[in-house]
């Protein structure tokens, strides 16, 4: 537990790399007992921030060390005692209040601005400066475990081993010490392990994530989700002893989602393909994580224990695409039963089996890091998604690609028919699916586009506020493309469609010279316009829904 009253810490401290360590062990000693402080005093090489792996998981101060030597120097550290946190008050007030031995009601909050910051320095500087500098904040809660509060960094000051990554955030809004400043961050706590197990802080994070980002969404605090989940368990929750997926979905759901819930078992075996349960799953997880949706994922043990052991994280982007797994795509691309016997006549081959490495939100280890999907965490695999749609999201990602399928090989419909003048017979083609918002999506396509005819049919043509997405390149130019992949075609379908409608949920195909569309009173499924196209035979691939790091 933090020091309250004893010391005074500095509100405005300056770090680099000299003096990093004298500060931390400073700071430290404010926030936390004595017993942690032989941590620093038995490190005479002056090797902290490299050499407390061994102690990681064993300490408050070996976490909280570990979180912040994700932070680059020099940076200025502001601290915020008897910081009043939404949720720790909450949950002081719903369980330690009403505990024996007395529990502090008060955080402290940590403030990280990058470069050197006086404290005369942070009231003069210009708002924007300050908010292109402000990496993040982190609340310190005076508990033994579960320190760790809301925390709230920007990845654009966390060095990540892989040359990129795209994840999904949130602009958060921040008062710090009088001053409104914004940072692009995705929600980050640790488990106390008497209220909030991993389960429950997995559902925070992304109650906290929707709730900022969208107005469909309220705030939820741990009491809130407690009480839900007594409604649903058949014995108390508190202390906590963690949930299960199908109980952390039904929460979900309690709270304006319409979740889905995908698990390994669930998942069919396919007797034509070599694509294994696990790649089902890691194929479904891709499809959310394009469409920018956050994704809670189960992973349970793999070794042989009398307890099942399970853990829960956040799925919020992935990593870059790498072509040294096209041998392992390629014999998983799409052919056709009718085309079986057709020489394999362009051949699908789906771009999430180009990724496996995924960024994730896990409270055992510091925020952000970048995992194989077949290794979230040691010794454990996936074995479960909880997707948090929204409610009028009908359609999910496995209805969504069988009806892609269908399109793509349709006699009336199909890609092949209409792009003859750029494809060869047998050449295989790349196939993208997501989810976006109309508006984004046509905000992009009108941006992007050269045709002025063009620009005014694609945004008039009447849509949802959801449309699954599908994009297919030539091959040698997805693969020799760089930031900027020109696809050749485009399908969209209503996301607020049933899946049994199939075909007839399509609304837009984009070819090379046409661009087709349907209008919300046709029922049948032939296309009411065709527009020629003399300009913008490839476009870019859609982007926003991610951000690049």
């Amino acid at each position: 537990m933090f020091i309250s009253g004893e010391e005074e810490f500095l509100a405005f401290s300056m770090v680099n790399d000299d003096n990093k360590k004298d500060v931390l062990k400073e700071l430290c000693t404010y926030l936390f007992s004595d017993e942690y402080i032989d941590f620093f005093e038995q490190d005479a090489d002056n090797q902290i921030l490299d050499s407390i792996e061994a102690t990681f998981s064993h300490s408050i101060i070996g976490r909280f060390v570990k979180l912040l030597n994700k932070i680059s120097c020099p940076f200025t550290l502001v601290v915020e005692p008897y910081y009043i946190d939404q949720s720790y008050r909450d949950t002081f007030y719903m369980y330690y209040s009403n505990q024996h031995f007395s529990v502090n009601r008060s955080s402290v909050r940590l403030s990280f601005i990058n470069g050197m910051y006086s404290r005369d320095a942070f009231y003069t500087a210009e708002i924007e400066q300050l908010n292109q500098d402000f990496i993040g904040s982190c609340v310190i809660n005076p508990l033994v475990k579960g320190a760790i509060g809301r925390t709230l960094f920007s990845p654009h000051f966390i060095p990540f081993s892989e040359t990129e990554c795209y994840m999904r955030l949130s602009a958060f809004k921040l008062n710090i010490f009088g001053r409104p400043l914004q940072v692009k961050a995705f929600p980050y706590r640790s488990q106390d392990q008497e209220t909030m197990r991993c389960a429950e802080i997995t559902m925070l994070n992304i109650f906290d994530y929707y709730s900022n980002s969208y107005n469909d969404y309220r705030i939820v605090t741990p009491s809130n989700i407690i009480s839900c989940e007594e409604k649903h368990n058949y014995e108390r929750v508190l202390p906590s002893r963690g949930t299960t997926y199908p109980i952390l979905t039904k929460v979900m759901s309690e709270f304006g989602f319409a979740p889905r819930l995908y698990t390994l078992f669930g998942m069919d075996n396919n007797v034509f393909s070599s694509l294994t349960k696990n790649d089902k799953l890691r194929r479904i997880l891709h499809y959310y994580i394009e469409s920018g949706i956050p994704v809670a994922v189960n992973l349970t043990s793999t070794v042989q224990s009398s307890s099942n052991e399970n853990h829960s994280i956040v799925c919020i982007g992935h990593g870059k695409s790498k072509s040294d797994l096209y041998k392992r795509a390629s014999k998983n691309c799409y052919i056709p039963y009718k085309n079986r016997n057709n020489n394999h006549k362009n051949p699908i081959i789906n771009s999430a089996d180009f990724f496996e490495d995924y960024v994730i939100v896990d409270d055992n280890v510091p925020v952000y890091q970048i995992k194989c999907f077949s290794a979230f965490s040691k010794n454990m695999l996936v074995d479960g998604l909880s997707v948090p749609l929204y409610k009028r999201m009908f359609m999910d990602a496995v209805d969504a690609e069988t009806i892609f399928r269908d399109l793509l090989y349709d006699d009336n419909f199909g890609f092949s028919v209409y792009s003859e003048n750029i494809l060869d017979e047998n050449e295989k083609v790349i196939f993208r699916m997501f989810m976006a918002s109309s508006k984004s999506l046509k905000n992009y396509r009108v941006a992007n586009y050269n045709d002025i005819e063009l620009k005014h049919y694609y945004a008039s043509i009447p849509m949802p506020r959801f449309v699954w997405v599908c994009e297919l390149y030539k091959e040698d130019e997805y693969f020799n493309s760089n930031d900027e992949k020109k696809a050749f075609c485009e399908y969209i379908i209503d996301a607020t469609s049933a899946p049994s409608r199939g075909p007839k949920s399509l609304i837009l195909m984009r070819f090379p010279e046409y661009l087709a569309f349907r209008l919300p009173f046709q029922n049948d499924i032939n296309m009411s316009q065709w527009l020629g196209l003399q300009t913008d035979p490839r476009f870019i691939g859609y982007s926003k829904n991610l951000l690049k790091f």
